[in-house]
């Protein structure tokens, strides 16, 4: 009997692969790297080819260290990073590379929309607020600067739909990923009075058809089968974009339920059942279908750890002799350099808004950039790296206090909830119960679960989260930590308040400069 689901995460960064029982345990897991590309600051790229060599490698080096034979697979369901422009040619091959989420060629566009109520138009239909890597943002870019890559045969895709038509051979997309560029999410269809907003008539032709989560798309290929080790034939359901994907395999399922992630993006969601108040904040961040009948409000900061990854590689140098001497991991080192500095950081305060593209949640900004605040001399860099552990949490609380919902307990994904020091600092930032719940590969563990539900292992998503999701671990927010926090949050809230328009100045500055140099 079938008693196996894969599920696969195509991340921005790392393609993962994990296969999980039917009581939801998570038995391995895989990942491939896949690099990021900046041709010029402001954008991002990845080639699409390695995005798919990196998943059927995932694939198969996970699925052989399970030790289950290929037959026992139920299913394979598929999630990964949402927006971006990922285009197939009429040949199924890429037309150049994907423009990322994280790209930031789209901003003077974005601007615009913004300025001249274009945004405000739609959003009450979309409930998506746009920002310069969205896929109506890139593709009405393309259509200005590219229109060959827009021709007639040519499908636009998100990065699970091209991981799964490597599969399956079939091109589809599903209304959580089109709910970002296109759609009435109340009906779940494309929508002309949204696609003509953005200007998108005359790329009409590229947009995908869109199943439901719970469909299957189609099945694995016999060439699939050689390369990844499942069995050809194996239904693939077509599954949800990562922030929905994530949000079921933590148990965001009922109305009220949030989780952040604190992953390369840091993502907030909140269930609801019911639309009829319409959408706020508005005109930013997202409203997308989630359950049959529910959808989830969310949030995105761009850039959440890469903010620690870029603080350690160009200044942490000192942290990683420090682990190597004191015999420990590196990350053991930074709890127990974290937890020794009081919170608020000695009054440093840091802006992670780190990513080309700028910032797009709770404010869309493309020219945002990262800074700390309130430098001595007599701080340190032990300061400045919980200052930058504590300017994500703030991040997060700014995107989680600006959607209109009561919200008493957090659940944590991503890499930053394996800190049990860093997940203590969002409880007192967010001044709320925060758990983390078992496993690690929650964006691969809620497709495998909408996969399990499309063919029928569970009868509804409800049931397949109560079959699987437990807690592991759980912190309870300290008062007087929360005082501190927030005293400085109000304070994070000001700085970038006040300091907008001086991003427009260092990015128009840098653009002349570029100019310049380019001549």
């Amino acid at each position: 009997m079938s008693r196996y689901l894969v599920g696969i995460d195509a991340g921005t960064s790392v393609v993962k692969a994990a296969v999980f029982d039917l009581d939801g345990t998570e038995l391995t897991r895989a990942g491939r790297s896949v690099p990021v590309t900046n041709p010029a600051p402001h954008l991002a790229e990845e080639d699409m080819e390695q995005v798919w060599t990196a998943a059927h490698e995932a694939i198969r080096e996970a699925v052989a260290a399970a030790g289950v034979a290929p037959e026992e697979i139920l299913a394979v369901g598929a999630t990964g990073q949402g927006d971006g422009s990922w285009l197939v040619g009429p040949d199924g091959r890429p037309v150049g590379p994907a423009y990322l989420w994280t790209d930031g060629r789209a901003g003077e566009l974005i601007d615009a929309w913004y300025a001249d109520g274009t945004v405000s138009r739609q959003f009450p239909v979309s409930g998506t607020g746009p920002y310069a890597g969205t896929t109506s943002a890139l593709l009405r870019w393309r259509l200005e600067n590219e229109p060959e890559s827009l021709r007639e045969g040519v499908t636009a895709l998100w990065c699970k739909d091209w991981v799964e038509y490597r599969l399956t051979g079939e091109l589809s997309g599903d209304p959580s990923d089109a709910s970002l560029a296109g759609i009435d999410v109340r009906s779940r269809t494309w929508s002309d009075e949204v696609l003509d907003a953005w200007g998108l008539g005359a790329a009409r032709h590229v947009l995908p058809r869109l199943l439901a989560p719970t469909d299957v798309c189609g099945t694995v290929t016999p060439e699939a089968a050689a390369l990844t080790g499942l069995r050809a034939g194996t239904p693939v359901v077509k599954g949800q974009v990562d922030i929905a994907a994530s949000s079921l395999g933590v148990g965001v399922i009922a109305p009220g339920d949030c989780m952040a992630v604190i992953g390369t993006a840091g993502i907030v969601t909140v269930a609801t059942d019911d639309l009829s108040a319409g959408f706020a904040p508005a005109d930013v961040g997202w409203v997308i279908p989630h359950g049959p009948d529910t959808w989830v409000r969310a949030m995105g900061m761009n850039s959440c750890t890469p903010n620690v990854d870029w603080f350690l590689r160009e200044l942490g140098h000192g942290f990683h002799e420090d682990a190597r001497a004191r015999a420990v991991s590196l990350f053991e080192h930074l709890d127990a350099t974290v937890a020794s500095v009081p919170p608020g950081a000695g009054g440093v305060v840091f802006h992670g808004y780190t990513a080309p593209g700028g910032e797009r949640a709770p404010f869309v900004k493309p020219s945002a950039r990262g800074s700390f605040s309130g430098l001595t001399a007599g701080h340190s860099r032990d300061h400045m790296l919980r200052a930058v552990y504590e300017g994500v949490a703030y991040g997060i609380r700014d995107c989680l206090d600006s959607i209109p919902t009561e919200v008493g307990t957090v659940r944590l994904a991503g890499g930053g909830a394996s800190s049990p020091v860093w997940s203590q600092v969002f409880a007192d930032v967010l001044g709320r119960r925060v758990v983390v719940p078992a496993g690690s590969e929650f964006g691969a563990k809620g497709a495998a679960l909408v996969a399990g539900v499309g063919v029928g292992a569970w009868s509804t998503l409800d049931e397949a989260v109560a079959a699987t999701v437990d807690v592991e671990r759980s912190y309870e927010p300290s008062a007087h930590a929360t005082r501190v926090y927030d005293e400085y949050f109000g304070v994070y809230r000001q700085i970038r308040e006040h300091v907008a328009a001086t991003w427009d100045l260092l990015h128009a500055a840098g653009r002349r400069t570029e100019a310049m140099l380019a001549a």
